[in-house]
Order: C-alpha cells, then sequence, then structure tokens
C-alpha cells in the first residue's frame, strides 16, 4: 500500500458526515497539497465542492502556521545575528533567490506549485524577508485556483466515469 492509498483509507475509514475534515487533514501534508486532497476526496465520494472548499481550508491552514513560525523565526535569527556580517548564499539557495528576484511573490508561488510544495515556498519567501500578508495572499490565491481546477477536472472525470 502506496502513501496516497494510505490517506484514501484513511478519509474512506471516517464516519461519512466527517470525511471532509479527512480531505483537510490531507490537504494539510506536503506533496499531497490541495489538489492532492481534491482528488483523494473526489474519488471517495465526497461532493466535489466540499471536497475543493475543504482542501482550500486544510491547505491554508497549514501554510498560515509555517508562514508564522518561519517569520518569527527569520525574526529571532536576525535580532540575534544584528551587526554580524551576512552568511553567503549557497548554489541552490542563490537559484532560488534569481528565480525570486526574476518573478516575485506571485511568479514563485503560481509557478513553484508545480515543483515543490506550497509549505516549502511560504518558508522560503518569508525567509527572503517577502511580507508575511503578501505570501499568504499569494499562496491563497494560488492554493484556490489549483483546487478550483482540479475540482473542475474531477468533476469532468466522475461524470464521464458515469458515477
Amino acid at each position: 500500500m502506496n502513501f496516497i492509498e494510505s490517506i484514501q483509507d484513511f478519509v474512506l475509514g471516517l464516519p461519512e458526515a466527517i470525511q471532509f475534515l479527512g480531505v483537510a487533514l490531507a490537504a494539510m501534508v506536503p506533496f499531497v497539497e490541495n489538489y492532492g486532497a481534491v482528488m483523494i476526496g473526489s474519488i471517495t465520494g465526497v461532493p466535489v465542492w466540499a471536497v475543493v472548499i475543504m482542501a482550500i481550508v486544510g491547505n491554508l491552514t497549514i501554510i498560515a502556521l509555517i508562514t508564522l513560525i518561519s517569520g518569527r523565526t527569520r525574526d529571532a535569527v536576525l535580532a540575534r545575528r544584528s551587526g554580524a556580517e551576512p552568511e553567503a548564499l549557497s548554489g541552490r539557495q542563490q537559484r532560488v533567490r534569481q528565480l525570486f528576484d526574476r518573478y516575485g511573490i506571485p511568479g514563485v508561488t503560481l509557478l513553484g506549485m508545480l515543483f515543490v510544495p506550497t509549505h516549502l515556498i511560504a518558508a522560503t519567501l518569508v525567509s527572503f524577508g517577502c511580507s508575511r500578508a503578501g505570501v499568504l495572499t499569494w499562496q491563497a490565491i494560488a492554493i484556490t485556483l489549483y483546487a478550483a481546477v482540479t475540482g473542475a477536472l474531477m468533476l469532468g472525470l466522475i461524470s464521464l466515469g458515469g458515477v
């Protein structure tokens, strides 16, 4: 049994009245994200509209928490380092910084979700000193967009399958 099947079994094992909460929990898992949770919830039989809403809520909840923690951690590190020379960026950090400088918060958030978890994107953007409100706003836009598109695709697949 693989990881996705385990999450699907978890959602199916819940009473029908609270399966949508299982979808919200699944959306909090990195790499499953909102689009994975929408697929899992749709396959388990939860109405697509409820799955999309709960996937958005679940993913945004964990992203808000990560943004808050990352921001406070950054503030504490900067306060402790005041006066010290900044450390040089590694090759990978320089690459990410170049992408950020080129595309900004909207581009990194909207395009980055295709390649890395939203959790990592939020923490990275905050570590670069981006506005926490700006990061959360663009994360909310991207999460909603991806969940809605995935929900529409799942609705189409379900109607094609005659379920």
